[in-house]
C-alpha cells in the first residue's frame, strides 16, 4: 500500500512540475515594420536597384510596413509565426525578384518569403526579443543580415554590378501582431439575471429553477464558472466562452429539463448547452449540444492593458428550447413557451491569458 502511495505521489509531483501547454492564439491584425540599414539602402541605390512595396505593403523612406494577415502566437512566451499581406520586389532595369507570402518567425532566422516556387530564409538576426503588448505580443529582431541563399538568389536574378554578400547588413524588424481570438483563462464567472416575467411563467407552471454545481444561485441571478477552452475576440464579437455547471428546470411528477455547460457563441449569437429531457422513456432524454438561448449584445468593451473583455447582452428562448419546455411542462395544453420570449440578461468579464 505504501509503495502505491509513493508512486501516486511521484506522478502527481511530475504532473505539477510539467510545463504548461502553450496556447497559440490565431492572429488577425497588427503590423510588422522592417527598417532598412542605411548601408543596405545605399548599396541598392549605387547598383541602380529598387526595393518596391506593393499589394498592401507600404514603404516610406527606409521603413517598410507589412500588415499582419494571419499566423499564430503564444502571447505569454512570444513564440509563433506571423503572416503578412504584401509583396516586396527587388527590381533592376530588366530583372525583378518578388518576395511573396512574407512570414516572420520568432527565431534567429526570422524573415522568410516565397521566392519563385519555394520558401527562402531571407535574413538572420543577431538578437531577438519579445514582450507583451495588449492582448498580443511584440517581437523584435535586430542586426539583420542577408542569408547566403538569399544573396545567391538575388545575384543570380538581378546580376548587380556589386554583388550581394552573405551576412550583408539588412536592418531590423519589429512585429506587433494582435490576436483575432484571445484564449480565455478559467477565472471569474458569467452571470444570467433572469427576467421576472419568465420566472413568473415558470412558477405558474409549478416549475422550479435550480443550479447544479458549480453553478450558483443568488436571488434572481445564476452564475457559472468560466471554463478553460474558450477563446473570444478582443472586441467581444466572435469566439466562444465556455462555462461549467448546469440549470435544472423541474416540474414535480412531470418533466425535467437540463441545460448543461452553457457555451456562448458570440458570432452565432447563440448560447448552446447539452440539452436533456427527462424522465425517459416518456421524454427523449439527451439531445446533445443545441442552441437553447439566443443572444443579442448590448455592451462590448475591452481593456488591452488588463487583458479583459467585458460583454453584456440579452437572452431569449430559442425555438428548440421552447419546444422542449412545452413538451415537458405544457402537458398538452398548447404552446405555453414561445421562441423569442425574454429570458434574462447575460454578463461576464473574460480574462485573456
Amino acid at each position: 500500500m505504501s509503495q502505491r502511495i509513493a508512486i501516486a505521489t511521484l506522478l502527481l509531483c511530475l504532473a505539477l512540475l510539467s510545463p504548461a501547454r502553450a496556447a497559440y492564439d490565431p492572429l488577425g491584425g497588427g503590423t510588422t515594420k522592417l527598417s532598412l540599414d542605411k548601408r543596405f539602402a545605399s548599396f541598392l541605390a549605387k547598383n541602380e536597384l529598387k526595393l518596391i512595396a506593393s499589394q498592401g505593403a507600404r514603404r516610406k523612406a527606409r521603413t517598410i510596413a507589412l500588415p499582419v494577415s494571419g499566423g499564430r502566437i503564444d502571447p505569454t512566451t512570444g513564440k509563433g509565426e506571423v503572416e503578412h499581406q504584401g509583396t516586396l520586389t527587388f527590381e533592376a532595369k530588366r530583372k525583378r525578384v518578388p518576395l511573396r507570402a512574407i512570414t516572420v518567425k520568432t527565431k534567429h532566422q526570422p524573415l522568410l518569403a516565397k521566392v519563385g516556387g519555394s520558401q527562402l530564409k531571407v535574413a538572420r538576426a543577431k538578437r531577438i526579443s519579445s514582450q507583451r503588448s495588449g492582448f498580443g505580443a511584440q517581437f523584435a529582431a535586430t542586426q539583420l543580415t542577408l542569408t547566403a541563399k538569399a544573396a545567391t538568389r538575388l545575384n543570380k536574378k538581378l546580376r548587380p554590378k556589386t554583388p550581394f554578400e552573405p551576412n550583408q547588413p539588412l536592418g531590423k524588424l519589429i512585429s506587433s501582431p494582435q490576436p483575432r481570438l484571445v484564449t480565455i483563462e478559467d477565472v471569474g464567472r458569467a452571470t444570467i439575471a433572469f427576467d421576472p416575467a419568465f420566472l413568473a411563467k415558470l412558477e405558474s407552471r409549478f416549475v422550479s429553477l435550480n443550479p447544479i454545481f458549480p453553478a450558483e444561485h443568488v436571488g434572481a441571478s445564476f452564475s457559472f464558472p468560466i471554463a478553460a477552452g474558450g477563446a473570444i475576440s478582443p472586441q467581444g464579437t466572435e469566439g466562444t466562452l465556455r462555462t461549467g455547471g448546469a440549470l435544472e428546470f423541474l416540474q414535480l411528477h412531470a418533466g425535467q429539463v437540463f441545460f448543461s455547460e452553457l457555451w456562448l457563441d458570440l458570432g452565432a449569437r447563440s448560447d448552446s448547452a447539452e440539452l436533456d429531457l427527462e424522465p425517459t422513456p416518456a421524454f427523449p432524454g439527451k439531445l446533445g449540444r443545441v442552441g437553447v438561448l439566443d443572444y443579442v449584445p448590448t455592451s462590448l468593451s475591452s481593456e488591452p492593458k488588463a487583458r479583459t473583455i467585458s460583454v453584456t447582452g440579452t437572452l431569449t428562448l430559442s425555438a428548440q428550447a421552447a419546444q422542449s419546455f412545452n413538451e415537458a411542462f405544457a402537458q398538452g395544453q398548447g404552446p405555453v413557451f414561445a421562441a423569442g420570449e425574454a429570458v434574462g440578461a447575460l454578463s461576464f468579464v473574460g480574462v485573456g491569458e
